[in-house]
């Protein structure tokens, strides 16, 4: 697989179909979690509905899509929706529309129980056909600074997903060395994981789970 067209069409594919992949980088300046981001355009233009769940500033996020060639501003509040999980905890609200934060105290438990409630709501607000959605969890290494129990949170959300009965598509991006705790749970919910690295001044990939074409 090449560092850049092969995995945003490998990402496409799976986002097109029920099941996770995982980017794994390895360090903090291998960056495969940005070819990965592009992969979700097509499916976008297709009119699949997009639930990013973003552990990190939002400026990162919206500035990352821009630099993986994702036109934002074109689906968000349509078929993109943020919850900025960052801006949550640190009390910050863009005011941008599709940008969701949950307000009032938080801790790991009132997060799962407000993550649920907005998910339920939106749900009913939007009501998209089944097997339509595709969640991206946009580095979720970022969970390990922003919650006491990352593991346990991490664990919540996913069980979240069995009690609704969804049919959905993921992409988890996550990086090891800012949240080791977080990557045995990364490779048991994932389908397919592809782990990136830096060797010297060249980008390296490998398929660690599962077989990409």
């Amino acid at each position: 697989m090449d560092s850049n067209g092969g995995l945003k069409d490998s990402v496409a594919k799976i986002l097109l179909s029920s099941k996770t992949l995982a980017i794994v980088d390895r360090d903090v300046s291998s960056f495969t979690y940005l070819d990965a981001l592009a992969g979700i355009g097509k499916p976008l233009e297709m009119g699949r509905y997009a639930w990013i769940v973003s552990y990190e500033p939002l400026q990162s996020l919206l500035r990352d899509l821009r630099r993986a060639g994702i036109d934002y501003e074109r689906y968000l509040n349509r078929n993109m929706f943020i919850l900025d999980v960052f801006g949550s905890i640190k009390h910050i609200d863009s005011g941008i529309d599709g940008v969701f934060v949950l307000g009032g105290y938080l801790d790991d438990r009132v997060f799962i129980i407000k993550y649920k409630s907005l998910t339920e709501h939106l749900l009913s607000e939007i009501s998209p056909p089944t097997g339509s959605i595709m969640v991206v969890g946009y580095l979720e290494s970022g969970m390990c600074r922003l919650f006491d129990n990352p593991v346990r949170t991490h664990r919540l959300l996913w069980n979240l997903r069995e009690e609704f009965g969804l049919d959905v598509s993921s992409l988890i991006t996550y990086i090891k060395p800012e949240c080791p705790a977080l990557e045995e749970f990364v490779y048991l919910y994932s389908d397919f994981v592809v782990e990136g690295c830096t060797d010297g001044d060249s980008k390296c990939m490998t398929v660690t789970k599962g077989e990409l074409e």
